[in-house]
């Protein structure tokens, strides 16, 4: 990332893309087009997710597309998590129930 001087030295990261869309009720890639997030794998530098306040349920988030609920971190009603990656090519989610929002920022 480039540093600003007019910005005392902080470093500028630029954000790719914020979506906001249904996840999955199955294991589903994050760059998979049925989950409303991301129809393409995207080089980034980090992704943060976060789970929509007004969700009723909870959402998984891993790194396969296994269905158990017991793989990866549960993210419930405002939760969110950072991930420092480089691409979006190796995360799933998982709803445990429809219409259940996550809100998705991608910095590169």
């Amino acid at each position: 990332s480039a540093v600003d001087a007019t910005n005392n030295g902080a470093a500028q990261v630029a954000l790719a893309t914020t979506q906001a869309g249904n996840a999955a009720t199955s294991a589903t890639a994050l760059s998979d087009s049925s989950n409303g997030i991301n129809a393409t794998v995207t080089t980034c530098k980090e992704i943060i997710i976060q789970c929509d306040f007004d969700n009723a349920g909870y959402i998984m988030v891993k790194d396969s597309t296994s269905d158990l609920d017991t793989e990866g971190l549960r993210l419930y009603a405002g939760d969110m998590l950072s991930l420092p990656v480089s691409s979006t090519e190796n995360i799933s989610i998982d709803a445990d129930q429809a219409n259940q929002k996550v809100n998705i920022a991608i910095i590169t």
